[in-house]
């Protein structure tokens, strides 16, 4: 495997129109992607349809698997539904593991799901709010991945997992606690990793491609 994607899911629902999703969200904690989340996930899609990618993972989340599936649709390809690139499971966030879409849901909901796919990581509730968990649950998720896949794939996930997978992957990023400069943290940013002389270069994390970015993160 020479090339990695990793992508942030697309703006949320329930950050853009708070009201409304916490009156009728069936799973607080399980929103779906607002309009501009959408419009973004198609525009990521057509601007990494000539990559080269050939295989995709995604949190089992809502909001990753709606992002993720847009994009799969676009490349014609199967998302491999993965928990070891869920949310990080902290106690701030959660008071208990999240209630999110089960699988059997998402396979009615999302035509590119892959069936056949077993997630290989299973994170147990809670995790460390430090990140320490998450660095070492995706980084075994990683490991997996380069041993079972040898062709460009691409991960969506959440601001936390995507910055621990970068750490996993990036020198520079483990090097440091927080996300430098160079890297972007808005949501659909996308992340292209490839591997020179025996290690993994960040060589893109940019937004260019979106008409909308937010302002949240």
């Amino acid at each position: 495997m020479d090339k990695i994607f990793l992508l942030r899911h697309g703006m949320r629902l329930d950050l853009e129109d708070e009201t409304y999703w916490r009156h009728y969200a069936r799973r607080p904690d399980d929103t779906p992607l607002s309009a501009n989340g959408i419009k973004q996930a198609l525009e990521t899609a057509e601007f990494i349809k000539d990559e080269g990618i050939k295989h995709i993972f995604a949190s089992p989340f809502f909001r990753t698997l709606q992002t993720a599936n847009i994009i799969a649709e676009k490349l014609d390809l199967k998302v491999n539904i993965e928990y070891g690139f869920m949310e990080q499971l902290a106690e701030i966030w959660f008071s208990a593991f999240p209630e999110i879409i089960t699988q059997e849901e998402a396979f009615e909901i999302f035509s590119n799901i892959n069936k056949d796919y077993k997630s290989f990581v299973m994170p147990k509730f809670p995790e460390n709010i430090s990140k320490v968990d998450v660095f070492e649950r995706v980084g075994k998720t990683l490991e997996h991945v380069f041993e079972h896949y040898d062709e460009p794939v691409l991960i969506v996930g959440h601001g936390a997992s995507v910055w621990e997978t970068t750490r996993n992957l990036w020198e520079k990023g483990r090097a440091t606690e927080y996300p430098p400069e160079e890297y972007n943290q808005k949501m659909c940013a996308l992340h292209k990793f490839t591997f020179q002389d025996g290690k993994w270069e960040l060589v893109k994390s940019t937004t260019d491609h979106l008409s909308y970015i937010d302002t949240w993160s």
